[in-house]
């Protein structure tokens, strides 16, 4: 179990996923930067401005959270800290008017409230009409694929 003891930037909650800036702070993570996405972990207490927070950074974190055992967690579009699905973080870049934003893992529900952090590299996605297409990705509809030089492939299904 990695548990690290680190200062808060900011009031933090458990559970939240956090980022070490360059100043050595903890702060929530955000998927606006890179420096912010890249997350060191979920907070296992909360503090406020200047306290010590214990942070896990790869082990199994018990969360009041309900995840789908199974499902990688990533860190969400919309809210600092928090995290969700790959399905509900692309829902939630769409809402937004951002370029882009930085898809990070957090890590992978094991049962209903518990998730094996796995921290990542953030990955940038440039487009908000863009998505990474993965193989527990729903609902969606895959009508064309979009090459390096900017031109399309349409799919069978697309008119």
């Amino acid at each position: 179990m990695a548990i690290v003891s680190l200062k808060a930037g900011e009031a933090i909650s458990a559970g939240d996923a956090v980022f070490v800036s360059s100043a050595g702070l903890t702060f929530k993570a955000s998927a606006q930067t890179f420096e912010n996405a890249s997350v060191a972990g979920v907070a296992v207490n909360g503090g406020v401005t200047g306290d010590l927070i214990r942070v896990n950074s790869d082990s199994v974190y018990t969360s009041t959270s309900a995840f789908v055992a199974g499902e990688i967690q990533y860190l969400s579009a919309l809210a600092s800290g928090q995290y969700d699905n790959y399905d509900a973080v692309v829902s939630g870049l769409n809402l937004t008017s951002l370029e882009g934003l930085y898809l990070t893992e957090v890590g992978r529900a094991v049962t209903i409230n518990k998730i094996n952090v796995e921290r990542s590299i953030p990955t940038f996605l440039r487009n908000t009409t863009s998505l990474l297409l993965l193989e527990s990705s729903s609902g969606l509809t895959l009508d064309a694929i979009l090459q390096e030089d900017g031109s399309t492939i349409k799919t069978e299904d697309a008119e």
